[in-house]
Parts: structure tokens; sequence; C-alpha cells
């Protein structure tokens, strides 16, 4: 039986946040066997965004109206406290006295240039949460579903208009089909499974349309590229007995994988800009360790903070 359940992501949000780690050390090194992880980030962020939509949806199909109680102090601060602290982290092991601080919070507001580096999902994904939490305490029925794809796209709306980077908004659509997925879920598996083609012309049709929008190279275009790549994994994961997978390191790679995201542009620029590293395997173990140290550390922090803010 098809499934899209949390014990099936354990592999995945792992998998993801070393890849992602590796997509962006090609910023830093040139190494020819590393380039095609450049080309994982954007479908990575669009899985993220979409499992991100996905749960929250599902949490409250299970829960109901109950689970927005709360919602802006616990869940919310588990997206913004491991932030704050990666960001806390970031000045202090690249400190430097004569940095402008402020122009740093003038760069991320008037060009969406991120202070602490490759972390403007961060900021994408607080406003989709705000966006969810709206639209579910405030909609009934088929609008809730209406309000989240609306902030959608007046968040991409905003951040192309100022001129941001298209990373800010790419991938924004993922979000809402994550939700989308979720609230029709068992309907997309009925229809998989009530045939024995109907899966497998569904993946194909799916990809055919991705190649359809992805060759022209707009990246308007590319938009609905990263609603069909999450749409595909997600319909790949269900039907793969990936729940079997439950290694420790695979869970604890898997349950600090939030952080990861948010602290690996760190040791990148203090092993290039402060304690050089140059050797290029060197370079990428010492950064991956630190990663994991950094984002176990900023884990276990924000949980202690968090314990004492919700308690």
């Amino acid at each position: 039986m098809m499934s899209f359940d949390k014990d099936k992501l354990i592999l995945v949000k792992a998998l993801m946040a070393l890849l992602i780690v590796a997509d962006h050390l090609n910023f830093f090194l040139d190494l020819g066997w590393l380039k095609p992880a450049r080309e994982l980030g954007a479908p990575i962020v669009s899985v993220f965004f979409f499992i991100s939509g996905f749960g929250l949806v599902r949490s409250w199909q299970n829960k109901g109206p109950q689970y927005l109680k709360n919602f802006l102090r616990s869940k919310l601060l588990r997206i913004v406290l491991p932030a704050i602290l990666a960001l806390a982290a970031y000045y202090l092991l690249l400190w430097n006295p004569q940095r402008n601080y402020l122009q740093d919070w003038k760069n991320l507001a008037l060009y969406g240039t991120p202070i602490l580096p490759f972390s403007w999902f961060a900021e994408a994904i607080v406003f989709f949460y705000l966006t969810y939490y709206l639209s579910f305490k405030f909609l009934k029925g088929k609008w809730k579903s209406a309000g989240i794809l609306a902030g959608t796209l007046l968040w991409m709306a905003v951040t192309i208009l100022i001129g941001y980077d298209w990373c800010w908004w790419i991938c924004s659509l993922a979000f809402p089909s994550g939700a989308f997925f979720a609230r029709y879920e068992k309907d997309i598996y009925a229809f998989c499974e009530s045939r024995p083609y109907h899966y497998y012309a569904l993946l194909l049709g799916l990809s055919v349309l991705f190649l359809v929008l992805y060759l022209p190279r707009n990246p308007y275009l590319w938009t609905l590229c990263y609603i069909l790549i999450p749409t595909i994994v997600a319909l790949v994961i269900a039907k793969l007995p990936l729940g079997r997978l439950h290694g420790p390191v695979l869970l604890f790679i898997s349950g600090i994988s939030y952080e990861i995201y948010l602290c690996h542009g760190i040791p990148m620029e203090l092993f290039r800009d402060r304690l050089p590293i140059q050797q290029p395997m060197l370079f990428i173990l010492a950064v991956y360790a630190l990663t994991i140290l950094l984002a176990f550390g900023v884990r276990q922090l924000s949980k202690f903070i968090s314990s004492k803010v919700c308690a």
C-alpha cells in the first residue's frame, strides 16, 4: 500500500541535508566530480518545501483545530530559534570588529543577501508557516488551501518585484503543492492503485510535462517544474519500502537536517577565510564534520530554550 509517512522520510531528509552541503561546496571548490551536485540544490529545496506543506496539512487532518493552539509559540519557534542560534554562531566564529552589521541587515532587506550563508530559505519557510496558520485559522473548507496558494503567490510577487535572486521564489510553489498532495493523498493513491499502469502512466506524464516546462529555460516556467519534481519524488517514496531504513546514523542526520541546512555555510567560510584548508578532500571532510557538530549543538540548545519558553 502506498504511503508518504514520517518513517519513510528519515532516509530522504538525511540524504537531502548531506547533498545540499555538496551542492554549496561548489561555490568554494572547483572539482569536476562535485559539479553534478550543483544541479541538486533547487530540487532539494522544493522537496523540503513540499514536505513542509504536506506535514502541516497532515497534522491538521490528524489533530484538527487543536493543532493551531500555541502554533506560533511552539511550531514556529522551532523554525526561528535555530536560525537565530545559527546566525549567532556565524557571527562568533567569523567575528570581525570592522564588519558593518547594520549594513548586513540593510542588504538582506533591500537585496535579499542572506547574512547567514545560504539561509534565505529560513525566511521563506517562516512566511509560509504564517500563511498556513492564518489560512487554517480563519478560512473554511477548500479556502484554506486557496489561502496557502495566495500567500505563496504574494511571496513570489514581492520577492520578484524587489529584485531578489530567483532562489528566493523559484521553488515556492512546492509548498502549496505539498499541502494539496496531503489534502488529496488518498484519492491520488486510489487512482495509482486502481489499475496496474496508472501509477507508471502518471509518473511518465509528470516527467514529460517537466521536460516541456524545463527545456525553454524560462525561470517562470521553472517555478512549475518545482511543483512536478517533489510530486514525482513523493510518488516514488510512497511506492518504495523506505520505512525499513532506520539506522542510528540516518536517524541522527535526519533529526538535525534543518540545522544542517542552516549551519553548513559557516564552516565553508571559516575554512576558506579564517582557518584556510587548501587540500580539497580535507576541506570537504572538515566542512561536513563541523557542520554536523554545529547542527547538533544548535538543535540541542534550541530544544533546551524551547522547553523553557513553551513550558
